[in-house]
């Protein structure tokens, strides 16, 4: 076999082609009971640098409180925006409405019939915008559904009062129960006794007679004489 001539006409150069890695890093994101996030809880992947914007959304009866970036409550501005330098865990916390606390005023008074007495109230809690619903010896009373009611009443005698709320959540509850007495008007109205007058006026009219007694007496006397 005869030898085989390779002639180089020109230099060979070997290129190698480089794709340049791109550094992303996970963004994690969990919730309390009570709600959830936009995006929707889950791991999520972002270049590293880049910026995301996470909203809490709480549930009916429950109340967003505060994130926590990697366990570190960082307050409670809604949405929250977190930047990708590193892999983050982002919690939402959620917390429950209490019910709302009503009281009424006043709680026992007296009055005479022909008199009315004002309820008013004060609610604390729970979420606006509530109702309200008043009522008299366990009866709900007509058109009485504002935080105050005025209560005239038709006959003497024991009431009791007490008020409903109920709010957004529909959570309903009850104050405490209120004692109205009203007493009766005597016959003729009320009037001053002229009883505790009667022992001084008496003594005067009484002195008044028995000076003209004595006058008249001495008179008589005279013309006998």
């Amino acid at each position: 076999v005869n030898p085989i001539t390779v002639t180089m006409n020109a230099p060979h150069t070997a290129t190698a082609h480089y794709t340049p890695q791109i550094q992303s890093y996970t963004l994690t994101i969990v919730t309390t009971t009570g709600g959830t996030t936009n995006p929707v809880p889950g791991s999520y992947t972002y270049i590293v640098n880049s910026t995301v914007q996470v909203s809490a959304l709480p549930n009916l009866g429950y109340t967003f409180d505060h994130w926590e970036l990697d366990s570190i409550n960082v307050g409670s501005t809604n949405p929250y925006t977190v930047t990708m330098n590193m892999n983050h865990t982002l919690t939402a916390i959620f917390t429950a409405i209490p019910p709302p606390q009503i009281s009424i005023n006043p709680l026992n008074t007296t009055i005479p019939l022909g008199q009315s007495v004002g309820f008013t109230s004060t609610v604390t809690g729970g979420t606006t915008p509530y109702s309200y619903q008043w009522y008299l010896n366990s009866n709900p009373v007509l058109g009485a559904t504002s935080g105050i009611w005025t209560f005239t009443p038709t006959s003497s005698g024991t009431y009791f009062v007490y008020l409903k709320v109920t709010d957004a959540n529909n959570n309903t509850v009850q104050s405490a129960t209120a004692k109205v007495t009203v007493t009766s008007i005597p016959v003729g109205g009320y009037s001053n006794s002229l009883i505790s007058q009667t022992p001084l006026a008496g003594l005067m009219l009484y002195a008044a007679i028995i000076a003209l007694f004595g006058a008249a007496l001495s008179l008589t006397r005279r013309k006998k004489k």
